[in-house]
C-alpha cells in the first residue's frame, strides 16, 4: 500500500492491519492496535486497515464548537457533515479496493484499551467501499451520542481529548461467534451463539456456556451447538492469545471451521479473589436493625451524631426539622452539645464524662466494622433508652448536615457496606446466578427499566435490569453492583464492571422482587448470587 496521508508528525493516518506500525495505540487506537498486535504474532486476523485517531481530531474539534449552542445533535450533525479533505478520502478508497465488500468500519478509541468503555461507541455493518468516508463520520460521531456523553461525564473525559480511532476489516457472516476467557491455571470459559457474536456481546442473548480444561469439553448446550473440537480451536486460540499478547480475553468468530479474532483485550475478570468471610455475629437480629440505621444516618456525622445512642432507643424516632434559619456552623455546635448529652444518657455517664463515652462510642463502631463485631454488638445492643425529645431534634438536625455535607460525583465504597453485605449474606434471601464481575457490594438493589428513566438511582445502588445493554454503563461509575436478568457474562457492560471493579452477577431471576420496589441485599460476583433482606416493614 503506498504511503497515505499523514498528520502533523508525518505519521500516516492510514495503515494496513498488518503494518508494525499499526502496532501503537497513538496509530490505530486500542482495538485496532491489538489486532495488528494479534496479526503480527501470527494469529488468525481477517484483512483489513487502520485509520489513525489523528484523523478523527478535526471533526471533533467542529463537534465540540456546537455542543453549547446546539447540543449532542448539532455536534454529531457537524461531524456527519464535515469535510474529510482530498488525501484522507482518495487514501481510505485505495484501502478499501483491496478489500472484498460489505466491509464493516468499527471504532478504536484510544480509550477503548480500558474496558470501562467497552462497547461505548458504534460500528457500522454493510458499508461499500465508496462508502468507508460516511462510515467514518457516522462512527466519530458516536463520541457524541447521549450514552457516550454520559460515560464521558462519569470519567471526567471531554470527546475531543479523545480521539478516535477506526479499524476496517470485510464483514464475516460467521457460522458462530463468541468471547472467550482465559484462566492462570489454563482454563478457558467460552460463550458462543450460533452466527454473529453481537448480540451476544451487546448483552440481548445469553449464549450457551462451554468450559474447557486439560483438554476437556463440559457444557451441554454449547457442545450440541458446535461440538468439542471447535470448542477446543477456540480454547487454544485464546490460550495463544494470552501466552503471546498478555490477553485473557478475545472475541472470535468460527469460518468455515476456523476461529478468527475480531478483538483482543486485558480483563479483570479470571483473576484469583479471596473468598468473601462473614463474621457470624452478623447474622444477629440487632445487625440488621443496625446496618438499616447506618444507611439512614450515613457517613461521619451519622457516627458522632447518631449511631453512638440511637441503638439503645429500641424502636425509631421521628426526626424534628431544625430551624431554617440556624447557619450550617451554628447547627454544628448545637447537634454535637445535644449529641454529648444523649451518649452520655445511652452509655450510663455522668454529663461531666460525656466525651470518654464518645471516644469510646467511636472505638465500639470503628469494631462493629472489624471482623469480629461481636462485642460491639454486645456494646451497642446494651445501650440504655436516652431522652426521645432530645432525640428527635438531634436527628433533624443530622440529616440536615448531612444532606448538606453529601459529596457531589463518585462517592465511592460507603464505611458499612461490607457490614451490610455480611448481614444480607447471612440474613437475606439467597438467588443464584452466574458471576461475572469479581467482588462484594451492598446496598439498595432498584431496577431500572430503561437507561432514560433513572432519576430514582442513587450513588451506591445495586443496578437490576433485563438485560446487560452497554448504555447502562454510566450508572456504573458510582454503583454498588448490577445484576441483570438475562444476557451473558462477556457483554460489553459486564467489562464495563469489570474495569470498575463494580461486582456483578448474571442470570438471575429477581425481577419480580425488585420491581415490586427498592430492596436492600448484596450481590456475590465470585459466587453468582443475590441476597436480598426482608422489607424493612
Amino acid at each position: 500500500m503506498p504511503s497515505q496521508k499523514s498528520n502533523s508528525r508525518g505519521a500516516p493516518l492510514v495503515l494496513r492491519i498488518d503494518d508494525p506500525a499499526a502496532c501503537d495505540v497513538a496509530a490505530a487506537g486500542a482495538k485496532g492496535a491489538g489486532l495488528a498486535q494479534a496479526k503480527a504474532a501470527g494469529l488468525p486476523v481477517p484483512d483489513g486497515f487502520v485509520v489513525s485517531p489523528a484523523a478523527s481530531a478535526p471533526a471533533l474539534e467542529l463537534a465540540e464548537a456546537q455542543m453549547a449552542g446546539r447540543g449532542s445533535g448539532g455536534a454529531r450533525m457537524a461531524i456527519i457533515g464535515c469535510d474529510l479533505g482530498r488525501e484522507l478520502f482518495d487514501a481510505l478508497a485505495e484501502a478499501a479496493r483491496e478489500l472484498p465488500e460489505p466491509l464493516i468500519v468499527r471504532s478504536s478509541s484510544v480509550l477503548e484499551g480500558a474496558g470501562e468503555w467497552s462497547g461505548a461507541f458504534t460500528s457500522v455493518p454493510e458499508v461499500r467501499r465508496d462508502e468507508v468516508g460516511k462510515a467514518a463520520r457516522s462512527v466519530w460521531a458516536s463520541c457524541y451520542s447521549l450514552e457516550a456523553l454520559e460515560r464521558y461525564e462519569a470519567a471526567s473525559i471531554e470527546p475531543v481529548d479523545a480521539p478516535m480511532g477506526l479499524v476496517v476489516q470485510p464483514e464475516i457472516a460467521p457460522d458462530f461467534g463468541g468471547a472467550a476467557l482465559t484462566f492462570p491455571d489454563g482454563s478457558v470459559r467460552i460463550d458462543a451463539v450460533k452466527g454473529s457474536p453481537r448480540d451476544l456481546m451487546a448483552g440481548w442473548s445469553s449464549g450457551s456456556r462451554a468450559e474447557v480444561s486439560g483438554g476437556e469439553v463440559s457444557g451441554h448446550d454449547a457442545l450440541e451447538l458446535m461440538g468439542a473440537g471447535a470448542l477446543r480451536s477456540v480454547a487454544d486460540l485464546a490460550l495463544d492469545a494470552r501466552r503471546q499478547l498478555g490477553c485473557n480475553l478475545i472475541e472470535w468468530v468460527m469460518l468455515d471451521g476456523e476461529p478468527l479474532l475480531l478483538q483482543v483485550q486485558r480483563s479483570r475478570a479470571g483473576s484469583a479473589e479471596e473468598s468473601f468471610q462473614v463474621p457470624a455475629a452478623l447474622g444477629h437480629r440487632f445487625a440488621l436493625d443496625f446496618v438499616r440505621l447506618a444507611r439512614d444516618y450515613p457517613g461521619s456525622w451519622g457516627e458522632e451524631l447518631v449511631l453512638s445512642w440511637l441503638p439503645g432507643m429500641g424502636r425509631r424516632l421521628e426526626p424534628v426539622a431544625p430551624r431554617a434559619e440556624v447557619t450550617v456552623d451554628e447547627l454544628a455546635d448545637m447537634a454535637r452539645a445535644l449529641a454529648r448529652r444523649l451518649v452520655a444518657q445511652a452509655w450510663g455517664v455522668a454529663p461531666e464524662a460525656a466525651e470518654e463515652a464518645q471516644a469510646r462510642a467511636m472505638l465500639v463502631l470503628r469494631r462493629m466494622r472489624s471482623d469480629r463485631p461481636n462485642e460491639s454488638i454486645e456494646a451497642l445492643r446494651s445501650l440504655a433508652p436516652a431522652d426521645e425529645d432530645l432525640g428527635a431534634r438531634l436527628l433533624g438536625m443530622a440529616l440536615r448536615l448531612i444532606d448538606h455535607t453529601r459529596p457531589v460525583g463518585r462517592q465511592g465504597l460507603d464505611r458499612w457496606e461490607p457490614v451490610l453485605a455480611g448481614v444480607a449474606a447471612l440474613q437475606g434471601e439467597i438467588h443464584a446466578g452466574r458471576g461475572s464481575s469479581s467482588g462484594v457490594g451492598a446496598g439498595r438493589l432498584v431496577w431500572v427499566e430503561h437507561s432514560k428513566q433513572t432519576e430514582h438511582v442513587r450513588p451506591r445502588d445495586i443496578i437490576v435490569t433485563q438485560y446487560p445493554l452497554a448504555n447502562f454503563s454510566p450508572l456504573l461509575f458510582d454503583a454498588a453492583g448490577i445484576v441483570s436478568l438475562g444476557g451473558a457474562p462477556t457483554a460489553h457492560l459486564f467489562e464495563v464492571a469489570r474495569s470498575l471493579t463494580v461486582p456483578a452477577v448474571v442470570d438471575c431471576p429477581i425481577g419480580d422482587i425488585v420491581r415490586s420496589g427498592s430492596r436492600l441485599g448484596m450481590l456475590d460476583g465470585d459466587a453468582g448470587r443475590v441476597a436480598i433482606l426482608p422489607n424493612d416493614g
